[in-house]
């Protein structure tokens, strides 16, 4: 946890970078209501982040699992699109299972998904990549030569790209030999999680966006991002779900700069949680004013 960020810096570093980000057209202004039960009527497909809306750190949303079944009982298609990529999908599909929110496989779409489809897809394809992860983030599924990168400087100058997958284990030592890694020899550097700040009960903690916008600031290479708001987790849910109307989709989420950035790009309608995430101690239109970004909808709860 990084308590030296705030929610206003966190806004802040968003807005400065506001130049690597998709551009969108916004709504002249945003409807609010209490919860997700009162646009029931309004979509059919709900895409719901994860930190902010289903869950605050390690603890989920009071309610959430409630309206999850309500929006079902409906008759919405209810799935999650989260940028946490440093489990499996599968693991996260637990996570939501055990707080019986009733989600599978099929419905949880994660950046680290779109990650490991663009590297299969990345060429040469015998390239040997230096992740940022945990010991227990399971890069050995990904389908590409990897190693965790730690406190040793020749694994780093050793790789052929580098991944930034979880911030768990990161730290700004790490981070320097990285830069330095990149200045004698610049590589490929993919993100799989494009979040700057995640939501914990207690602050907010920093993410693989965070330093990967870092590198941007101080070296000429350009971050190859998965994960919203960028396109690449939009289309992974299309690839699921093809048959909705954009206009009857809605991204639901807490970030102006990932979610709703993200969702507004691709099409769909968009709706802000207020009170669990990254907005909750802020003015929301003074938010939308500085950030540029405004939501169709800002929802109380979820």
């Amino acid at each position: 946890m990084n308590h030296n960020v705030d929610t206003a810096k966190a806004i802040e570093r968003y807005c400065e970078i506001r130049h690597r980000l998709p551009e969108a057209s916004q709504p002249a202004k945003s409807t609010y209501v209490n919860d997700l039960s009162d646009l029931s009527d309004e979509f059919d497909l709900f895409v719901l982040d994860g930190f902010g809306v289903l869950n605050v750190g390690a603890a989920p949303v009071e309610g959430a699992a409630l309206r999850v079944k309500a929006l079902r009982a409906a008759g919405c298609t209810v799935i999650v699109l989260t940028n946490g990529a440093t489990m499996p999908s599968q693991k996260s599909v637990d996570k939501y299972n055990a707080w019986d929110m009733s989600f599978d496989s099929e419905s949880l779409v994660s950046s680290r998904d779109a990650l490991i489809h663009g590297l299969k897809n990345y060429s040469p394809t015998n390239l040997h990549w230096g992740v940022a992860a945990t010991s227990f983030a399971a890069i050995d599924e990904f389908p590409v030569s990897c190693q965790l990168l730690e406190d040793d400087d020749a694994v780093y100058d050793a790789c052929d790209g580098f991944i930034l997958l979880s911030a768990i284990d990161w730290n700004d030592a790490r981070q320097d030999r990285l830069v330095r890694a990149l200045k004698q020899k610049p590589r490929p550097v993919l993100v799989g999680n494009p979040d700057i700040v995640a939501p914990h009960p207690d602050g907010l903690s920093l993410e693989p966006g965070w330093y990967a916008h870092a590198l941007a600031d101080v070296l000429p290479i350009e971050p190859v991002f998965y994960g919203k708001p960028f396109a690449n987790a939009f289309d992974a849910v299309i690839r699921r779900f093809p048959n909705f109307d954009p206009k009857r989709i809605a991204m639901v989420g807490d970030s102006p700069h990932t979610d709703i950035l993200g969702g507004a790009a691709a099409g769909w309608r968009t709706v802000l949680i207020q009170t669990h995430g990254l907005c909750k101690y802020h003015d929301l239109e003074t938010v939308f004013n500085q950030s540029g970004i405004r939501p169709d909808f800002v929802a109380t709860t979820t």
